[in-house]
C-alpha cells in the first residue's frame, strides 16, 4: 500500500514512531526506532539489521554486504530514515537489479517516505552516470529527480 505523507511527515512526536516498509521480498527500509522495535522486527520477520548512519562509503555497502545476498530479510536504516538509508537501497536496486535511477526512486518512494538530501541525490546521479555511460544527460537527470522529490 502506498504511504500517505500526512501519516509520517506531519505527525506530532514522529521521532519516537518506528517507520518500516518492505521494498523487495527481502529488503526493508526504516528509521532508527524501527531497528529498536522488537514488535516491528518480529511482525515483518526481519532477520538482520544494517545501520547505515555511520557509513562513509556507500559503494562498500553495495559490493561487500553478505547479508544482502543470503535471502534473509534485512532492515536497512539510518538515523531518521529519510535520506541515507533510502539512498543506499536505491543504489542497491540500481546495481543488483539493473534498475535505472528514476525507476528505483519511484519504487522506493511508492513504499516509503523520502526526503533525500542533495549530497545523496548527487551520489545517485553519479552512480547512474557510471552505470549508463554516454546515455545520461546529467543536468536533465538531476532536474527530473529534483522535480520528483518536490512532489513527494
Amino acid at each position: 500500500p502506498r504511504w500517505r505523507p500526512s501519516q509520517f511527515l506531519s505527525s506530532p512526536g514522529l521521532g519516537s514512531i518506528p517507520i518500516i516498509a518492505q521494498i523487495t521480498d527481502y529488503i526493508y527500509l526504516g528509521n532508527l526506532n524501527a531497528a529498536y522495535s522488537g514488535r516491528a522486527l518480529c511482525t515483518n520477520g526481519i532477520d538482520n539489521i544494517i545501520d547505515m548512519s555511520s557509513l562513509v562509503d556507500t559503494q562498500a555497502f553495495l559490493h561487500g554486504n553478505p547479508l544482502m545476498e543470503k535471502g534473509k530479510r534485512v532492515l536497512i536504516h539510518c538515523r531518521d530514515g529519510y535520506s541515507l538509508g533510502p539512498t543506499c537501497v536505491i543504489q542497491y536496486l540500481m546495481v543488483k537489479h539493473s534498475m535505472r535511477l528514476l525507476a528505483a526512486y519511484e519504487l522506493v518512494r511508492a513504499r516509503y517516505p523520502l526526503k533525500i538530501q542533495e549530497c545523496h541525490q548527487d551520489l545517485l546521479v553519479g552512480l547512474e552516470m557510471s552505470l549508463q555511460p554516454g546515455g545520461v544527460n546529467t543536468a536533465c537527470l538531476k532536474h527530473s529527480l529534483s522535480r520528483k522529490m518536490a512532489w513527494s
